[in-house]
């Protein structure tokens, strides 16, 4: 598969960098990606226009009280473009008018790859890629699987850690760890090496003897009864 990016910046720089981060990203995939840079809101539309499609659409908003790039992608929207939206930003201030066009992301500069990873493995599954639902002391928040590195379970509180970073921890369990692990498990990227984790084998570095080693630098201790299991689904999930 082919995967089509428009990137949407006055701003060369930042198209080029974001363009890289996206290449980047596909360089460790069969599929590949074509990125198209594109210098304005308006140009994005003349090719919407002309029948061009993207699979995914990163449009930069300017520091002004309306910028272009919400309009844009609220006409997209209105011609029943329905591919990911997200947008990149240097302040937090049109979230809100962001997702209210159903945009995947927000992004903050400066755009670390880790992040742009995070969206694109969301971006490529159908229907934005299935999420989690968890509740946490600030509400409830869906973590895409995608985004997910391991789970971690301990005092009845399960800890999200991100591939972003970021680690959202749950209220305290009402029902068996088990019962959270089942439907990652159920999706085949996951593979659980402990009783109190869950780890995603897109997210493993390596395998050594006793415990996984993941991307973040973290260490997952692996029981001895559970190795040739856990070698055997990282084996089969990278082939």
């Amino acid at each position: 598969m082919i995967f089509h990016i428009a990137i949407c910046s006055p701003d060369g720089a930042l198209r080029s960098r974001l363009e890289h981060q996206c290449m980047e990203f596909f360089a460790r995939r069969e599929d590949a990606c074509i990125v198209e840079q594109l210098q304005s809101p308006e140009a994005l539309l003349q090719q919407d226009a002309a029948g061009l499609r993207y699979e995914l659409y990163l449009i930069e908003l300017a520091a002004i009280a309306r910028p272009e790039g919400l309009a844009a992608a609220a006409e997209l929207r209105r011609r029943g473009r329905r591919a990911p939206l997200a947008f990149v930003a240097r302040t937090p201030a049109h979230a809100y008018s962001a997702y209210r066009v159903d945009a995947m992301q927000y992004l903050l500069q400066p755009v670390h790859q880790t992040e742009v990873s995070a969206l694109l493995k969301r971006a490529v599954e159908p229907e934005y890629g299935p999420t989690l639902t968890v509740t946490t002391a600030d509400g409830v928040r869906a973590l895409a699987y995608a985004e997910l590195e391991y789970l971690e379970c301990t005092h009845h509180i399960v800890h999200f850690h991100l591939t972003t970073g970021e680690d959202v921890a749950s209220l305290s369990l009402r029902v068996p760890f088990s019962a959270v692990a089942q439907p990652l498990l159920a999706d085949g990227r996951f593979v659980q090496p402990h009783r109190s984790y869950v780890v995603n084998l897109e997210a493993v570095q390596l395998l050594a003897p006793g415990e996984v080693r993941m991307r973040s630098g973290a260490r997952i201790p692996i029981p001895r009864g559970r190795e040739t299991a856990v070698r055997e689904a990282f084996c089969a999930r990278v082939g």
